[in-house]
């Protein structure tokens, strides 16, 4: 029962992310929208920025872990086109299930810190991977161009609801990765 309430509050908070900035939203509205009295929403949180600090954490720490499963995928000789296939699919994939918070921070009403956490963690990966897996002579420019690129695509994915599957997307990004490499 207690695990079913924490989760009520997550879920009302994304949903209330969708509708109003994060700056106009009060526990009295996450009580309302969650049906849970306040009491209960300070068993868990200690106010509204440490709710949406743990959302943010556990969905970066998510990420994290799909980028690191990426690098430690490769192979020395050469980056694998199958593995990265699969790496955009997986985030995708990760999107579209949690479109809701995905939509809140980056479309509706964007956190720039949180976007700045993902495309740092995101370059440090892609720049890891250039360095150890390819003979990319202008690497920092690849890794900021493949980047931007791809930020852009998923952007309007999300902005467009997800008009594409997962998978089309996925080949959409990986036909462009192997074009810039040409």
């Amino acid at each position: 029962m207690r695990q079913r309430a924490k989760d009520k509050i997550i879920k009302s908070m994304i949903l209330l992310l969708e509708e109003h900035p994060f700056e106009n939203i009060t526990i009295k509205m996450l009580c309302a929208y969650s049906g849970i009295n306040r009491t209960t929403f300070y068993d868990y949180f200690v106010d509204k920025y440490d709710l949406l600090s743990t959302i943010q954490m556990y969905h970066l720490q998510k990420y994290s872990k799909l980028l690191n499963s990426l690098y430690d995928s490769q192979n020395k000789d050469e980056v694998n086109h199958y593995k990265l296939y699969k790496f955009f699919k997986s985030i995708l994939t990760y999107i579209e299930r949690h479109y809701g918070f995905f939509h809140a921070i980056f479309v509706s009403h964007p956190n720039r810190d949180l976007f700045s956490d993902y495309v740092t963690l995101t370059r440090e990966t892609y720049t890891k991977i250039i360095v150890d897996y390819t003979n990319v002579k202008k690497k920092k420019q690849f890794v900021t161009y493949a980047l931007g690129g791809q930020i852009g695509i998923v952007y309007l994915w999300i902005r467009e609801g997800c008009p594409e599957s997962a998978d089309e997307l996925a080949q959409i990004l990986l036909a462009n990765v192997i074009k810039l490499r040409r």
